[in-house]
């Protein structure tokens, strides 16, 4: 079992000053990465121990960012859901099964997504910092696992035009995962809890209007 003890949670709850960001690591990812294609295994194993926070924005982002590129929504959705699942059960490092771990995406997409995605991406970590680093202690990240689970849940529902709070909602909390900063963990369950409002609206006012074309057609 791959749980980690609170004790230990405190030897890792603050990044290192030599701590690299995010937007480093992808970028180091993609030039490293010169096949045609990318398996989930390599982006997974190329991560280290920030994984869990990196991958979950990484999932996130073909929702959020405007690029078309088809069946990377859906390769990165299920991982989403597996990840959220792991960090609510208190795993340290993520894990795919082996079927999971050897589907691959697109180099091109991705390069493409992670590109559009840059310049906000390091706009978002000049403000990110260590700070309420409580929120995100051992029995923290595990509550935070749960909330991600639901998040990761809507954003795979079919709903229109619902699906970049709940996107938006998940990278801000990956990144505050990474940074370690409690301040935008808040934040990020603030827009989660929008989403699901938003979420909520979106599917009452279907089945009304389904109920509404119903009753005329009887």
């Amino acid at each position: 079992m791959d749980n980690i003890t609170p004790e230990a949670e405190l030897h890792r709850s603050v990044p290192t000053p030599n701590s690299r960001r995010t937007s480093q690591l992808l970028r180091e990812f993609l030039a490293g990465e010169t096949g045609p294609r990318i398996t989930l295994g390599a982006l997974r194993d190329a991560l280290g121990d920030r994984g869990f926070g990196v991958l979950l924005f990484i999932f996130a982002l073909p929702n959020l960012v405007p690029v078309n590129i088809p069946l990377l929504s859906a390769v990165l959705g299920l991982p989403l859901v597996l990840l959220a699942a792991q960090l609510s059960y208190g795993r340290h490092k993520p894990w795919f099964p082996d079927w999971l771990t050897d589907q691959t995406f697109s180099r091109q997409g991705f390069a493409a997504v992670v590109t559009r995605a840059l310049p906000y991406l390091e706009r978002a970590e000049r403000l990110l910092r260590p700070r309420l680093t409580i929120l995100l202690s051992w029995t923290g990240e595990r509550l935070i696992g749960i909330a991600i689970l639901i998040l990761a849940l809507v954003l795979a529902l079919p709903i229109p035009f619902a699906n970049w709070l709940p996107a938006c909602a998940i990278a801000i909390i990956a990144l505050a995962i990474v940074e370690k900063d409690g301040v935008a963990v808040l934040i990020g369950l603030v827009v989660g809890v929008l989403s699901l409002i938003v979420a909520a609206t979106v599917v009452i006012g279907l089945v009304k209007a389904f109920l509404l074309l119903f009753s005329r057609w009887l």
